[in-house]
């Protein structure tokens, strides 16, 4: 799900920008005031010399791992069985309304001919048009359920992100300074280390999250 994996990476990449201030905050007020070295130049080459930078070099220290969200929506059930309700509710309901514009289609065109030709009496033509105006009524209230598909995965969406952030919350306990989200098709970071990679500990740990809740129900 392209989507999901959008949300997740927004939510992952702010995650790790106020852990970087936070952790940069503590280091910067632990070490003493450093002056700031002014710039020299080599005579011989003429190239100006940059003064060291405090700042991102304290990453050295930090500890990092990463999910990687291509695997994790592939293998979370919640997102498989979520996906599942979702695109059945919605050929279902995509199934029906194309029978229902079938139907309001031939049942106008009836309408028209039997309106040109004028043998049809007048009450027989008012009830057409009652049943084509229903006809209307219904196919508006079946898109409007097609559209709340949207409004519900985007719900669901959400609650999906607050469920990560909790249990990374849980999961991290402190041994990681930044967790950062990893994607093929959204390739916020280009090189990774699997040896910093917890995918596999995070999908245990939701799944069987889920799963005891599930046989909760």
């Amino acid at each position: 799900m392209k989507n999901l994996s959008l949300i997740l990476n927004a939510v992952l990449i702010i995650a790790v920008a106020f852990l970087f201030y936070e952790v940069h905050t503590l280091k910067s007020a632990a070490q003493p005031a450093e002056s700031v070295a002014t710039q020299k130049t080599d005579s011989a080459s003429d190239v100006k010399i940059m003064p060291a930078v405090n700042g991102p070099s304290t990453l050295a220290d930090a500890k990092i791992a990463y999910v990687n969200t291509d695997v994790f929506n592939e293998k979370y059930e919640y997102i498989t069985d979520m996906s599942k309700d979702l695109k059945g509710r919605k050929d279902r309901l995509e199934s029906v309304l194309q029978s229902m514009t079938e139907k309001i289609q031939q049942d106008y065109e009836a309408y028209q001919q039997s309106a040109q030709t004028g043998i049809a009496p007048a009450a027989d033509l008012k009830r057409q048009e009652e049943s084509i105006e229903k006809q209307k009524n219904d196919i508006a209230n079946k898109q409007m359920q097609l559209q709340n598909l949207g409004y519900e995965l985007e719900e669901k969406q959400m609650q999906l992100n607050e469920s990560m952030k909790k249990y990374l919350v849980k999961y991290n306990n402190g041994r990681f300074d930044y967790i950062l989200s990893y994607s093929d098709m959204v390739p916020t970071i280009l090189l990774t280390n699997s040896k910093l990679d917890i995918t596999e500990d995070v999908l245990k740990g939701m799944n069987e999250e889920y799963k005891a809740s599930k046989a909760k129900k």
